[in-house]
Parts: C-alpha cells; structure tokens; sequence
C-alpha cells in the first residue's frame, strides 16, 4: 500500500501505511463538545473539540470514559470516528457524528453498540473472520442490549436521543454485517422506539437538527425494509408517517443522510406497497396500474432534485439519480411486470449506470446506492453493464461496507 502523507485534518486510517496493525493512538475527549479526529506526522490520534461548533463552550473537561479504559475499546472508538461513521454517513452533518461520540461517553449502551459497529467494520475491511473478531464484536453487542435493556426496563428512566440512536446502531449493524432476518425484527422496536421518543418531545414539529437526522436515518432503513419486501407499517404515510415531524420533508434539495430528496421517500413506500398488492390474486388490476402510472409521473418530477448549497457533496446528485431510475426500474418490472428486454426497463439501467459513473469509485457516497447497484445487477443481461456494477460492488467490499451478491 503506498505512502499516504497526513494533512493533521482528516485522516484515513485504511490509506495509512500503519493501517490497522501498526496503528498508534490516543484519545482525549471532551464531553458534550463537537469531537474532530486529528493525526499528528507520528500516528498518533486524538479527537479534538471545535470551538466554532461549541453550543456550550463552558463545559468541564473530564477525564476519559471509564467505559473506554481498554486499550480494545480505544482502538473500536478510534476505528468508529475515522472509519466507521465516515462510511455509515459519508455526507453527514458534521455535527451529527460529533454528538453521537460525545454522547457515547457517557451512556454505556450507545458507546457498546458503535464498538459493535466499529469492530464489525474492522473485521470486514482486513477480511478478519476469525473466532478473535467474532467474540469481540458479539461483547460488545451483548453490553449494548444489556445496557439498552436495562436502561428501558428502568422505570423511572427517561427516552432519550441516545437510546434511540443506540437501537438504530444496532439494526443498521445487522444490515452491514448481512443479517437480514434479525434486522427485520429489530426494525419493528427501532420504530416504536422512535415514534414514543418523539411524542415525548411535546410538540407537532422536532426542530433539532440531530433528532431530524435520527429521523431520517431511520427513514433509509425503513425505506430499504419496504423495497426488499418487508410488509411496512404506513409509517412513511402523508398523514402519519415519522417524516411528517420534520420540517425538510417537502424540500426538493437532496438529503444528506438518505441520499435522495426526501420527498421520494413517501414514494419509495407506496412503491413497495403496490408491489405487495402486485404479487397477490384476486385484486383489481386496472385499478393497480392507474395508481402505477400515477406514481410513475411522481416518480420522474424528481429528476431535477438539486443538491444543497451547503457543504460540497455534489456528488449527492448523482446518489439521488441512482435512487430515482431505480425506483422506476422497481416500478416497471415488479408492478407493470414489463419485460426484462423493454426498452423502458433498458433505459431505466443505463441512467442508473450513468448517474454511478459519474461518481468516483474511491467515494465514500458509493455506500448510499448499495441498493440502486444491486438492483441493476439483478435485471441487466449486458457484459459491460454487469462488469461496472460487479466491480463498483467490489470497490465497495473493500470499504467494509458491501457484501457481494449473486445476481444469477
């Protein structure tokens, strides 16, 4: 691996001729401040706090979390704010990743889940399946659910943010590690969880913007449950669905946590819908596909979506792009039952491909199309089409985050 020469702002462990069995590090935290990870010329890590971003600058420094006194937990907690969580979220509000580490450090249950994250990821970017990994990442899940279980149990206990965020790390954890069937069961409480912290809150709109981000990613994991078949609770619904809490959900500018402009969302739900409706007898299908080509033209109206002038992650157009041919290509195949060789459902693969190709495939955004790739790898029969997808799926893997499929 070459040399990777550190500018002291953003390092990127896995482009480090250290990374990950040289790594040297130290931590230094501050509680309840904006954390930004910083590596100095000999290795060596801190997360340092930003001022500028500082809603209580006159906070104690404490000394570091008791949970993290092993030198495994520092190196997951290391991995989590260099690796990790720039994966999970590559165009995340800066400030949403320095809450959920700053807040970890002082509530156990939500700093186990992210070591649960982080050395799952770890073990899946050095290709580390052994028994070591294993039971390393299953402690730290087990203190996780102890402690989430605890803490709910407790009567006298008040839902928090963070214990919301706590059950979302996990389920998402179950994605990345491809264990479906558990994710779909834990799916069901990450939303209870949500939809009764946020009537806790008191009011019709939550206007803080890290519990709009908890929104919204839970959104990307619902979103993905209802397009992969899970029968969905209406919760993405225009009347009572959790999107209607935020005030953004309208904007035609492309989200940076989903990916795609969240009023494709609702969408996204109803197109699961009709699929479900699709694959069972006896239903009205004139009915069915004038509500399919209603959708359809809902669908394309979202084509000129554009990205937010805030931040440089131009490449969120393209991301948004990959969602829409997908969710018409979704359309066309699995409720107009269009065959594979219509020039409808050709189109729809070429503009995904497209909208990839214009991303570079070094870019951490890749992640946020895993599901537009995996469905034009399922329909496309050309050589040149399926050998970008399968190597733009490998670029992927090798950030930890994809595990390849077998579109045959």
């Amino acid at each position: 691996m070459a040399a990777w020469s550190c500018d002291l702002k953003r390092p990127v462990c896995s482009r480090c001729t250290r990374f990950p069995k040289e790594c040297k590090y130290d931590l230094n935290l501050v509680t309840h401040r904006p954390i930004r990870a910083r590596q100095d010329v000999n290795g060596q890590v801190d997360l340092s706090v930003s001022q500028s971003l500082n809603p209580l600058a006159h906070q104690p420094t404490i000394n570091l979390s008791p949970f993290l006194s092993s030198k495994e937990s520092q190196f997951f907690m290391h991995i989590f704010s260099t690796e990790t969580a720039p994966r999970l979220f590559p165009a995340a509000p800066e400030i949403f990743l320095q809450r959920i580490i700053a807040s970890s450090l002082e509530t156990p249950h939500l700093l186990y889940a992210l070591l649960a994250s982080a050395c799952s990821h770890h073990s899946r970017l050095v290709k580390d399946t052994g028994p070591d990994s294993r039971v390393s990442c299953l402690k730290f899940t087990n203190l996780s659910i102890s402690s989430l279980r605890s803490t709910l149990y407790n009567t006298n206990a008040t839902l928090t943010a963070e214990t919301v965020t706590s059950a979302m790390a996990l389920c998402t954890n179950d994605v990345c590690n491809g264990n479906m069937q558990t994710w779909r069961t834990h799916l069901g409480g990450v939303m209870r969880l949500l939809a009764a912290f946020l009537d806790s809150q008191g009011t019709l709109r939550i206007a803080d913007p890290y519990v709009q981000c908890l929104v919204k990613w839970f959104t990307t994991m619902d979103v993905l449950a209802g397009l992969s078949g899970l029968s969905t609770s209406n919760i993405q619904g225009p009347e009572n669905g959790l999107l209607n809490r935020i005030g953004d959900q309208d904007s035609m500018h492309v989200d940076d946590i989903c990916g795609y402009s969240l009023k494709l969302a609702p969408l996204l739900a109803k197109l699961s819908n009709l699929v479900q409706r699709q694959s069972q007898s006896g239903l009205e299908l004139r009915e069915l596909m004038e509500e399919s080509r209603s959708l359809e033209n809902d669908i394309r109206s979202l084509v000129d979506c554009r990205v937010s002038d805030i931040g440089d992650h131009i490449e969120l157009q393209s991301t948004h792009l990959a969602f829409v041919y997908s969710a018409l290509l979704h359309l066309h195949r699995r409720v107009q039952m269009l065959p594979g060789n219509h020039h409808l459902v050709k189109s729809d693969i070429k503009n995904i491909v497209h909208a990839v190709e214009q991303m570079s495939s070094l870019s951490s955004a890749n992640i946020l199309i895993l599901w537009p790739m995996f469905s034009a790898g399922c329909e496309t029969n050309d050589t040149k089409e399926r050998e970008f997808i399968h190597k733009r799926m490998g670029d992927m893997q090798n950030l930890g985050m994809a595990i390849l499929q077998d579109w045959d």
